[in-house]
């Protein structure tokens, strides 16, 4: 039986706004706002389009071709969301097929439209959960981040690409403030497994009594104060992933044959567990000393120490590599203005003059907080001499105790007794006599600061 659409059943299509209108060839002629919103198209993007263009799995055009009403069949929209669509053949007086009407709802709800305001909402909470995730569970941080074109950085950025295509183990030495962690990063976010889990650990965190629980979990009721439903390790937690092992010349000499089997076996034991576990873990692990020198010195194991050094990078100290100073002031810089809220701009050319005569024992970390103590000490868009005083202060004491180990005939307690007086002295002069600002300088509190001026006779 021929189907004609009736002007009451094509008004109430009109007035649900989840319609569209097609020509007898499939095309889009027409669509509602609400079609719009539901099928996530614009109407720009729809109009002139064949139907099967946007929504592969439509029965439009058997539709077009019987001349059938087909109702309530499901269709996938742009948000993988199915859409329970009817579609009504529209026929001259002859009977001959013009086009087609199609209208939908959703689950059988006609209020499509609030549906699909929830469903973004989800949508946007769960990206959001997913990236909060990925920040713990993943690696924040990319071979970008790593700031500097001297020699010594870039000869690092392609030995963290090598690294990154290998499946070995990482061993990263350097300095403390240097970026060891940054680099273990770097090689996690290029390898094959940067969709799984990067989990660091700082082995000088864990006490010695729990490093095996948390490093290789433990089974339901393993001790007393268990968790009841026991508790995965962290080796567990980086299956298919990279393993950060940060200041792993600290692993307790009671764990070092227990990492050792589990590089060679690639299986872990949980405490009070029954089954062995396989593991398919990368480890990268870090030392803020040569790892070498705590084998000879008889506190690492050397056969731990081979399975992990397979790859070996150093990374440079600042020191080494003052050309990139510069760059990364001005990163900093625009880092701290995010935190801190503020539009600081530059140092001054006497503060880069400062940086670039220092050797930085500290490092990028130690960089970064000096000029972060700066940033809440001024009020200008230019960070100057002035603002670095703490700085200057902490940077002298320094030299001076440099000179005074130096120099081996002088006794540690009138040395100190020098230092203290030369530092009052310079505090009170930056202060300009004001004995409240110097004693916030120094650190100390006024009291102390009347006394030691008492003590070494300064008015």
């Amino acid at each position: 039986m021929d189907y004609a659409l009736s002007r009451k059943e094509a008004m109430e299509c009109l007035e649900s706004l989840n319609c569209a209108r097609l020509d007898q060839d499939g095309r889009y002629t027409y669509v509602s706002k609400g079609w719009q919103e539901i099928m996530g198209f614009p109407e720009e993007a729809a109009l002139g389009k064949r139907v099967d263009e946007l929504v592969p799995d439509t029965h439009a055009m058997e539709a077009l071709e019987s001349g059938q009403v087909i109702q309530g069949r499901p269709v996938i929209n742009r948000h993988g969301i199915p859409i329970f669509t009817t579609y009504i053949p529209m026929k001259d007086r002859g009977g001959r097929v013009q086009g087609l009407f199609l209208y939908m709802v959703v689950n059988g709800i006609p209020n499509a439209k609030n549906i699909f305001r929830q469903t973004a909402l989800l949508q946007k909470q769960l990206d959001f959960y997913r990236q909060e995730l990925s920040n713990e569970r993943g690696a924040r941080y990319r071979l970008d981040n790593i700031i500097g074109q001297s020699p010594a950085i870039l000869r690092l950025k392609k030995q963290i690409v090598q690294a990154a295509n290998s499946v070995s183990t990482v061993l990263i030495e350097g300095e403390t403030g240097s970026g060891k962690e940054l680099i273990a990063h770097a090689i996690h976010s290029l390898s094959p497994r940067r969709d799984a889990n990067f989990v660091r650990v700082n082995c000088s965190a864990i006490p010695a009594e729990l490093m095996e629980s948390e490093f290789f979990g433990y089974a339901a009721g393993a001790f007393t104060g268990a968790a009841k439903n026991g508790k995965i390790g962290r080796f567990e937690l980086a299956n298919h992933g990279s393993l950060f092992l940060d200041e792993v010349n600290l692993l307790s000499s009671s764990m070092q044959p227990k990492f050792l089997r589990v590089l060679q076996e690639r299986e872990i034991d949980p405490v009070g567990g029954t089954k062995t576990i396989p593991v398919d873990v990368r480890i990268i692990a870090a030392s803020n000393i040569p790892l070498e020198r705590s084998v000879q010195a008889g506190q690492f194991r050397s056969d731990l120490y081979f399975r992990l050094n397979v790859i070996r990078i150093l990374a440079p100290p600042l020191r080494q590599r003052k050309e990139d100073i510069p760059l990364l002031v001005d990163n900093l810089i625009q880092r701290l203005n995010a935190q801190l809220g503020m539009v600081v701009q530059r140092v001054s050319p006497e503060v880069m003059d400062l940086f670039m005569a220092y050797d930085w024992p500290g490092n990028v970390r130690e960089l970064q907080n000096a000029i972060e103590s700066a940033m809440n000490m001024t009020r200008s868009f230019q960070l100057e001499k002035a603002d670095f005083e703490q700085f200057i202060l902490r940077t002298r004491s320094k030299r001076h105790l440099e000179d005074i180990h130096g120099n081996q005939g002088l006794l540690l307690k009138s040395s100190k007794a020098h230092l203290e007086q030369e530092m009052l002295q310079e505090a009170l002069a930056s202060a300009n006599g004001n004995r409240s600002q110097a004693a916030r300088l120094l650190g100390i509190s006024r009291t102390v600061l009347y006394k030691k001026m008492k003590q070494y006779g300064i008015s």
